[in-house]
């Protein structure tokens, strides 16, 4: 087991303890921990740390001694503990990806379940920057009482792909080129028959486990079969004025695994109120491969912001 796959494990592990003190022997003070930030996408860019204009503490960059130290209260919310359970795990060089079951009951007695993909940059064999993909609008939902920030965009821009310098990368790139393009056929070339897309729910748990059978139930939350999901690619695209980009900005593989951090940008418009609202979510794909083909992709992304874009309730 690498070095990375070990230190990302343990960072898991002590979260999962509630205990600040080893939660602190496993993280490098010195670094930051990133959380996206619902509606307002400007305040959630990678780098950028909001500082004073933070609306809540699980929004945007953070220095992680700041962010560490507010789980030393974590039992006051979680009297009875927030579990953190780590289920998938891989590593590149010098990262871990960790996907992550949460289970607890806040003091005021409401089941928080949320799902995470953690991507954990590790440095001599300590975790030094966090970036933790999770289900936003069930967060605003339980920590409702929370102020959530205003809706705000920021000028997106296309950046350098930092790739694993695997043979997994063109396969990576390729699955993010065929969602920009709305192409059906072109994802056919590199996904199996049988292959299944999971995308996180919201308010509605009960349909996002990730044991649930592949259903029709929704085409674009929950766990489907793949083509299900990508047959309604052209539809959706024709909503945005100019079309929309799906560009990934950093890939880790291991195996026959795959991360997939990504951005999207682009201007829809409501079929029913033709109203004008900017897209720019912020993804991390965990895709599952056999024989360089995609057998699996579980999509973790801002879902309060995709909610709120898409009318989904």
């Amino acid at each position: 087991m690498s070095q990375a796959l070990v230190a990302g494990q343990q960072f898991i592990d002590a979260l999962d303890s509630n205990d600040y003190s080893e939660i602190i022997g496993t993280v490098d003070l010195g670094g930051t921990w990133w959380v996206d930030t619902g509606l307002d996408r400007a305040a959630g860019v990678h780098g950028f740390d909001p500082g004073d204009t933070r609306p809540w503490p699980l929004h945007g960059q953070m220095n992680m001694q700041e962010k560490t130290s507010l789980l030393k209260n974590i039992r006051l919310r979680f009297p009875d503990r927030c579990r953190q359970i780590r289920w998938n795990s891989f590593a590149g060089s010098h990262q871990a990806i960790v996907e992550v079951k949460g289970d607890g009951t806040t003091s005021e007695g409401k089941r928080y379940q949320n799902r995470y993909a953690f991507v954990l940059d590790v440095e001599n064999g300590l975790v030094k920057h966090v970036r933790e993909y999770l289900d936003t609008k069930h967060a605003a939902d339980i920590f409702a009482n929370v102020k959530m920030g205003s809706p705000s965009t920021y000028n997106w821009k296309v950046l350098d792909t930092v790739t694993s310098g695997t043979s997994l990368d063109a396969l990576a790139i390729e699955f993010c080129q065929a969602i920009t393009d709305a192409n059906p056929d072109r994802m056919k070339s590199i996904a199996a028959n049988d292959a299944t897309w999971w995308a996180d729910t919201g308010t509605k748990r009960e349909i996002g486990d990730f044991d649930r059978a592949p259903t029709d139930d929704s085409k674009l939350i929950g766990n489907v079969n793949l083509w299900r999901r990508v047959e309604q690619l052209p539809g959706l695209t024709k909503t945005f004025n100019s079309g929309w980009i799906l560009h990934p900005t950093r890939i880790v593989s291991d195996g026959q695994s795959i991360s997939i951090e990504a951005s999207s940008n682009g201007q829809r418009i409501d079929p029913k109120t033709s109203e004008l609202k900017t897209y720019q979510n912020r993804y991390c794909f965990i895709i599952e491969t056999q024989e360089k083909k995609i057998t699996k992709v579980r999509e973790y992304c801002d879902t309060q912001h995709a909610f709120d874009v898409f009318r989904m309730g």
